[in-house]
């Protein structure tokens, strides 16, 4: 579904309460809100999901390999394998297996703390790999537990099923876990439970939220568990032991943080699907968002005006124009909305904004277009600087637009005395008659009386050029004698 206001761009939020699609940028986003409010009746609308409107996780493969590689998660890894050198070399001088149990739980809690804040980062729509600062590493949600729990479950209910059903049973329970795992590693993530990740009525409800692609997202889990296995089996069969042990580790970590990031981003692709909030800030950072604030403020003048509340517009834009950056766009539409509103009033105020831009020289040709609809509209309006004038007459290259040039240059060599800038506009006027209307005699006396009365300034060069050429021109039309 489209926006109603922007048909060229997907919905991505539902007013139950207007019963309107909305893009995100024509949403009222507030930091802290876990969703956007409507411009219109003010209410917290509901989302359609993301699924529709980012990248599908299957597509996204190059992301999840690589972000291994970022800073933050190489200083993690680095930081990994350093800790598991150190409690190899401890296993190795003091062999006691309970300081080696606890020595490999404390090394495995840090390596699960990374990779479920690697899992909850990227679900909120943030692809950066966590930093130091950002992982809790003394555990307090106590994800080590959770997770050891887990397995203790896992473990448990293997060993039942395999004595009830024998070897069959174990082989089922296998594959059981294989299909279940993706879900119950984004559960325990997701709601920080033992229960949701166990609860076979959660897990079918991410398993259906995701949908068909989970099969997919199945075969990826394998696909990265099989690299793992053999990237460790490779280092342990190749390099000693005191060199293998930290870079097994290594793996492990690589390709966990390869395989949370990818279950995390799912969990952003699903939100919706899966029953989880986004807050709205880290919706602002997906592909489908107009990351200038300005931009997003037109957006929701466009609600303001197909809904009739003018007042709001103008007032939008108004706050838009004052970003020289975007005044232009924000002042073409104040001055289209008043001519629409029969405010001519209102429309030569923003028109006279409009037309005092120092930088209007950058949409001349749109500057005349509107000048022409603002001339229609109401007839007395006429840009008196002299940077406007300038740019106005030298966008005219059609003959049949002499009547807007007369209008642009009825008072302009009265008041030449008085603004000495209209010289450019004086220039401007004879090139239009000399190379529009071909009009060599005419653009040649408005050439001598400005060089005549302003024989100096940023004119001269281009003036003089353009009279050296009109006096040639006329010379070569003479017929010979």
């Amino acid at each position: 579904m489209n926006c109603k206001y922007h048909l060229h761009k997907k919905a991505l939020w539902h007013c139950n309460h207007c019963d309107t699609p909305f893009c995100i940028d024509c949403c009222d986003v507030e930091p802290g809100m876990h969703s956007p409010r409507c411009l219109l009746c003010r209410n917290h609308m509901d989302s359609y999901g993301l699924s529709d409107h980012v990248e599908p996780f299957w597509n996204k493969l190059s992301l999840f390999n690589g972000y291994p590689f970022q800073k933050n998660a190489i200083n993690f890894l680095g930081v990994f394998m350093v800790m598991a050198f150190v409690v190899g070399v401890i296993n190795n001088f003091i062999p006691i297996w309970l300081i080696n149990v606890i020595l490999k739980l404390i090394l495995f809690s840090v390596g699960i703390t990374y990779v479920f804040s690697v899992l909850t980062k990227v679900a909120r729509g943030n692809f950066e790999a966590p930093s130091y600062d950002e992982v809790n590493l003394n555990n307090s949600s106590n994800m080590t537990g959770k997770v050891i729990g887990l397995y203790l479950f896992l473990i448990g209910t293997g060993i039942t099923i395999t004595v009830t059903f024998g070897w069959i049973g174990l082989l089922s329970a296998w594959v059981a876990l294989g299909f279940f795992l993706p879900a119950m590693m984004i559960n325990l993530a997701m709601v920080r439970s033992i229960e949701a990740a166990i609860n076979p009525a959660d897990l079918l409800r991410t398993i259906v939220g995701i949908g068909w692609p989970y099969l997919l997202l199945v075969l990826f889990v394998y696909l990265i568990g099989i690299g793992q296995e053999f990237a460790q089996n490779t280092i342990y069969f190749w390099l000693p032991e005191f060199i293998s042990y930290p870079l097994i580790y290594g793996a492990l970590g690589f390709f966990h943080i390869m395989m949370f990031s990818m279950l995390g981003y799912v969990v952003y692709q699903y939100h919706a699907e899966l029953g989880y909030g986004i807050n709205a800030e880290q919706i602002m950072n997906n592909e489908n968002v107009q990351q200038v604030e300005e931009l997003r403020k037109l957006a929701h003048s466009d609600v303001y005006i197909q809904e009739g509340r003018f007042d709001d517009a103008e007032a939008v834009l108004y706050e838009t124009a004052k970003n020289p950056q975007y005044s232009s766009l924000a002042l073409e539409r104040l001055i289209k909305l008043n001519m629409a509103r029969n405010n001519p009033v209102a429309t030569v105020k923003a028109a006279r904004a409009y037309y005092d831009q120092k930088d209007l020289f950058k949409h001349a040709p749109k500057a005349l277009a509107l000048y022409q609809e603002i001339d229609s509209f109401e007839p007395l309006f006429k840009p008196m600087n002299a940077n406007a004038r300038a740019v106005l007459i030298g966008a005219i290259r059609n003959p049949k637009l002499l009547p807007v040039v007369e209008k642009l240059t009825t008072d302009m060599q009265e008041k030449l005395e008085q603004d000495p800038a209209l010289a450019q506009a004086l220039s401007a006027e004879a090139k239009f008659y000399a190379e529009v209307m071909n009009d060599d005699d005419k653009a040649i006396d408005l050439l001598e009386k400005l060089l005549a009365k302003f024989p100096h300034g940023s004119h001269k060069i281009e003036a003089e050029r353009l009279l050296g050429i009109c006096m040639n021109m006329k010379q070569s039309l003479k017929p010979n004698a």
